[in-house]
């Protein structure tokens, strides 16, 4: 019986590592989600990964103010990211949520933001 139990548990507990990957403070979701944003993004910090915290911004009147979002971009594929690159998402295209990653701030917060990748609509 207790055999059972544990190999159950070994069952259950598979299931649930292998719905998300996750490493370190990444967590990639197993299905991409819904569309986010349509707007630009503003690279502020890459990561020695490679990966890119940016902000979203929005083109108004001609000048470009950020939103509040704030989102990872993944070094994938030959992506190569740079401080003040602004990320243009291109027509037919979204940006989806692909996971979460959280991260501390210069102050000592911790910041959960969405991973997300260019994307058909």
């Amino acid at each position: 019986m207790k055999n059972i139990l544990i190999f159950t548990a070994g069952i259950v507990t598979g299931a649930v590592f292998a719905s998300n990957f996750s490493h370190n403070d990444m967590n990639l979701f197993e299905n991409e989600g819904e569309c986010i944003s349509e707007n630009s993004f503003e690279v502020f910090q890459v990561l020695d990964s490679g990966d890119a915290l940016a902000n979203e911004i929005e083109e108004k009147y001609s000048t470009s103010l950020h939103t509040g979002l704030v989102v990872l971009f993944l070094h994938e594929n030959g992506k190569s990211y740079y401080d003040d690159q602004i990320i243009k998402i291109p027509s037919g295209k979204c940006v989806k949520q692909i996971g979460v990653y959280k991260y501390p701030t210069k102050d000592g917060f911790e910041k959960t933001v969405p991973i997300v990748d260019i994307r058909k609509k």
